[in-house]
Order: structure tokens, then sequence, then C-alpha cells
């Protein structure tokens, strides 16, 4: 991406001042017990206002919902256009993972016939290329055969369609769906990283991010098989294809964790890696087994760490659209948890201890 440095001022300052934006912990105490038509009214003065006609037609779970992808996808396609030249390259790769997330989303919907259209839909991210009406256009065919063909065709990436091809031909004879997805989660984060890696500085914070959300992935990868070995769901370890190349951790390092004796021995294996971010989440697991919990802690320390570049990281660099777009999808996911909450009555204390706080690690 060339040696000079990508210009991220303008952008930066405007996401700096969307940043006040942002729902904080004190407006989800005040949204915590509200029952739907509750948590609409005190939405009505915020960027979620339920937008439009549709939305004043729709349920109110529906209206709250509709509200969130408008509010997710207005400001992430608005912070695109904050940016251009280098610096817009790299927002673009940024934002590739909602295109990566949507095209896994729909070979998931397709592999299972019964999926309905609607329900396919409210599983993409309304961001980047694979939005509607094409995406809408894609999910008719019932087969999985004909939506592969209709991504293919119509994905701007011509290397990575051909890469979904392939995958897709090993897939009709194989019926390994998960082998399906790794190709192309693979594929994408090898392009990705050589992309970042070329732009020195000012993508370091985004293949950092990266990197990190791969290795972490392979070691809860490598900790199922364990279970699934110890339990005789599994026989033998399944093939090395199981983790994702990429990482900052070899993954033949992570795989180390199958045969492993026992949890303290894995904890002593891999605790000090990936700078030892990792050690504190790792001993709570050692103690109770709890994958689910484990990869919980994974993903909030994650988080705090990308939303704290607003502050920490750097101000004429990636840093910043990757806190903010961590921000907007926390919000989104802790706005979606509180409106399935209102809607089944489920206990304020019980939705407390789910929420991602934008303001803390708790």
């Amino acid at each position: 991406m060339g040696k000079h440095r990508a210009d991220f001022d303008y952008g930066n300052t405007r996401l700096r001042a969307r940043k006040g934006d942002l729902l904080n912990n004190a407006a989800y105490e005040h949204l915590l017990g509200e029952d739907i038509d509750g948590v609409l009214r005190a939405l009505a003065d915020t960027p979620y206002a339920p937008p439009g006609e549709a939305a004043g037609r729709a349920g109110g779970l529906r209206r709250l919902h509709l509200a969130i992808r408008s509010r997710l996808a207005g400001s992430l396609e608005e912070m695109r256009s904050f940016y251009s030249g280098r610096a817009r390259e790299l927002v673009d790769a940024l934002l590739s993972r909602f295109d990566i997330h949507n095209v896994i989303a729909v070979l998931r919907a397709r592999a299972h016939p019964e999926t309905s259209v609607d329900d396919a839909l409210a599983a993409l991210v309304p961001v980047g290329w694979l939005v509607e009406p094409l995406a809408n256009e894609i999910l008719r065919p019932h087969e999985l055969a004909g939506v592969v063909d209709l991504l293919a065709m119509r994905m701007p990436d011509r290397e990575q369609a051909g890469v979904l091809r392939a995958a897709f031909g090993k897939y009709e004879r194989t019926g390994d769906l998960a082998a399906l997805e790794r190709a192309v989660l693979a594929d994408h984060a090898a392009r990705l990283a050589g992309r970042l890696a070329s732009a020195g500085k000012d993508g370091a914070a985004l293949l950092r991010f990266g990197r990190r959300e791969i290795d972490e992935r392979n070691l809860v990868v490598a900790l199922r098989l364990r279970d699934a070995i110890a339990s005789g769901a599994q026989d033998t370890a399944p093939p090395a294809d199981t983790a994702l190349a990429g990482g900052s951790i070899p993954p033949a390092t992570l795989a180390m964790v199958v045969p492993a004796p026992t949890r303290a021995a894995i904890v002593a294996t891999v605790g000090r890696l990936a700078g030892g971010i990792w050690q504190a989440a790792l001993d709570r697991w050692m103690a109770t087994g709890d994958l689910h919990a484990l990869q919980r802690a994974f993903e909030r320390a994650a988080i705090a760490d990308a939303t704290a570049l607003f502050v920490t990281g750097d101000p004429l660099a990636i840093d910043v659209p990757l806190a903010f777009t961590t921000a907007i999808q926390v919000e989104a996911r802790n706005l979606r948890l509180l409106g399935e909450a209102a809607a089944r009555g489920i206990a304020p204390d019980v939705v407390r201890a789910e929420l991602v706080r934008p303001e803390g690690r708790t």
C-alpha cells in the first residue's frame, strides 16, 4: 500500500465526535426491566429511533430490530465515507469482516433448506456488498449449488469467487460444510493479513487483533476436540486443517493441547502465549473446564482492548475506526439482548450479567 502514511485525520476526528452518541452504562441500566414498548420509548430520542413507515407498521420487537439494523448499517457506511485513498482501503479491509460473515451466513442458510429467506436475511449484517436486494436474489434458490453459483458471479473479489467454487467442489464430494466454511475463511484471513502487513503502522492494530482472533479461535477449537476425544464422541484428532492459518501462534503449537494429560498441563503450555493475555482466563477454565466461559472471556477482553483504542491507539491509523466498529457492534448486540429480554420478561439481573459494557471489562 506504499510507504507514506495514510491520511486518517479527518475521518478519525469525525468518529471521535460520533463516540458521544454511543449508549453508556447508565443508558443500559435505564433500559433494564422495561417492556418492549418502554425500550422503544426510551430510544425515541437517540439514533435508534425506529426509522420510516416500515418500522411503524412492525410489531414492537420487530421495530427494535429494524432500528438496530438501520443504525448499524448507517453508522458503518457513514464511517466508510469519511475516508479516501489509502485510509479508505484500510477501512474497507476492516469492514470486509462483514462481507465474509454474510457469505458464511448465506452458505449456512442454504445448506439447511428449511431456513426461510426472512430468517436468512435477519442473520446478515446490513453492511458491504451482500445486502438487500441482492441478498434476497441470491437466497432464492433452495439448493446450495444455485446459491454458490450466484454468490460467485456477484462477488466483487474474483479470487474469492474462485476459492468459493473450488471449496464447493470439495463439499459436493464430502458433504463437509465446516470444511467449506474454513476454506472461505482461511482465504479471506490470509489475503487480508497480506494487505495489512504491507500497510505498516497504518494497519498494525487491525493486523494484531485479526491474528489474536485467529489464535483464540484455534485454541478453543483444539480444546473442544480434546473434550470430544475424552468423552468418546470422537475417536481421533481430525485433520490439521481444522485450524486457521494467519495467527501469531503456529496452529501446531496450539494443537499440542489435544493430547495434553491435564488442564494444568495445557495452561502451563499455552497460558503465557499471546503476550500473556490468556493467563487469567485459562486459570479460570482450569478450575471449571467451561469452554463457553473461556470463549466469552476471550471475546470480552478483545472487545475491551479494541474499544480502548479510542484513547490508547494511534490517532493517525486504523485504531479509531476499529474502536468505533467494535463499539457500535457491541451496542447493537446489547440492544438485541435487551429487546429479547423485554419481550420474554427475563429478569434484569440475568440480563445485566450478559451485557457487554462499553466502559470496562465487566
